[in-house]
């Protein structure tokens, strides 16, 4: 795509950069343009909030679970104040319950009948400090068995079933929604994209290219922003089946371009054995043939031009006995046969001086015959 050939004028290349500079502004522009439109298509609407898809009967067991919550907390209140009367009531048995034992002992080590009065009114005491203290705790058996009979009426396996359910129907929807916001946005992309493959194909070489371009660009950037952040996942089905779509496609036309390219190239070997030289050269541009070479490629076959002298080309490239260096007939400098004219004498550089007119080449699929000269 982005290429630069040493053969081409300062002029030529600078009118590259500014027509590359101009294939961006052009997309960039185009983008701004594919933004404001799909912004302005029909909208899919909002997503329904996840509220509208819970059942009543769920919506019912969440009022009763926020009561059973309240009712709870206000029983923690109530047992606190039990508990607390509970440990007084206790505190005061056990302390009358002492000093019984002390006022006993020293009764019975005293035996004074004139006490028994006060035996039979202590006794009394302490059954009203017992009674009292098994009160409270009752009080705080119940509060507890109150607290145990809340928990257990919130149906918390129910509750889990009816938001499953919920969650279920709101991912259908979700995903229906995503779905119809994916087909708006690609009724807009999908022509785009056919026709930056169209023009990929035919018109990328064309005398325009610069809008062709810049049309493939946005058209990538209208795919992979605009569409691809919306496909609809489908547990993933959907984002591997068309990332597997895409590189089919893509596999599929670059084996048919490797193949038509390595058919051209058999042809053209084939057609080497009835060719001179010199029509060889005329099978491709100066700029072509420079671009290569600057690259150590045959121009022909586009192999590597390979020598027994590590150091510098071969003067024919051993693949196809295309020639591609030869001294100039006036100073015996070495030069491309694609140069017009010497570079140290300035000499012009004749193409039907390297070869005899008529000769051809005997090149075989394997075996290359000397060129004759």
């Amino acid at each position: 795509m982005f290429k630069t050939n040493r053969g081409q004028r300062l002029p030529e290349q600078i009118f590259r950069v500014v027509m590359w500079a101009i294939a961006v502004l052009f997309a960039i522009f185009l983008i701004g343009l594919g933004s404001l439109i799909i912004g302005d298509l029909p909208k899919a609407g909002e997503m329904a909030p996840m509220e509208q898809f819970e059942s009543a009967e769920l919506k019912s067991l969440r009022a009763q679970v926020v009561q059973a919550e309240r009712d709870r907390d206000a029983l923690n209140d109530k047992r606190d104040q039990a508990q607390l009367q509970n440990s007084q009531a206790v505190k005061r048995w056990s302390e009358a319950k002492q000093s019984f034992d002390n006022w006993i002992a020293t009764r019975t080590a005293t035996t004074d009948p004139a006490q028994d009065p006060e035996v039979l009114r202590r006794t009394r005491e302490l059954d009203a400090l017992q009674a009292k203290a098994t009160e409270t705790e009752k009080a705080l058996e119940a509060i507890d068995q109150q607290q145990l009979n809340i928990m257990q009426s919130v149906n918390d396996r129910r509750i889990s079933e009816l938001e499953q359910e919920a969650q279920t129907k709101y991912d259908s929807a979700s995903n229906q929604h995503a779905l119809k916001v994916f087909l708006w946005r690609l009724m807009f992309t999908l022509p785009l994209l056919l026709l930056a493959a169209w023009l990929f194909v035919k018109k990328r070489r064309s005398r325009y290219w610069p809008f062709v371009w810049g049309f493939i660009f946005f058209a990538a950037f209208a795919f992979f922003f605009e569409l691809v952040p919306y496909l609809p996942s489908y547990g993933g089905y959907v984002r591997y089946i068309v990332g597997i779509a895409l590189l089919g496609v893509a596999g599929w036309y670059g084996i048919r371009q490797m193949q038509a390219y390595l058919a051209r190239k058999q042809a053209e070997e084939a057609a080497m054995l009835q060719s001179t030289q010199e029509q060889r050269r005329q099978q491709f541009t100066y700029e072509q043939a420079l671009g290569h070479l600057a690259k150590g490629v045959c121009p022909s076959c586009e192999r590597q031009l390979s020598s027994s002298d590590p150091g510098q080309p071969a003067d024919f490239c051993v693949h196809c006995g295309l020639c591609v260096y030869k001294n100039c007939p006036q100073c015996s400098t070495r030069c491309s046969t694609f140069f017009k004219f010497c570079s140290t004498c300035g000499y012009q550089m004749q193409a039907s001086e390297d070869v005899v007119a008529g000769d051809v080449l005997a090149v075989g699929p394997v075996d290359i015959a000397p060129v004759k000269e």
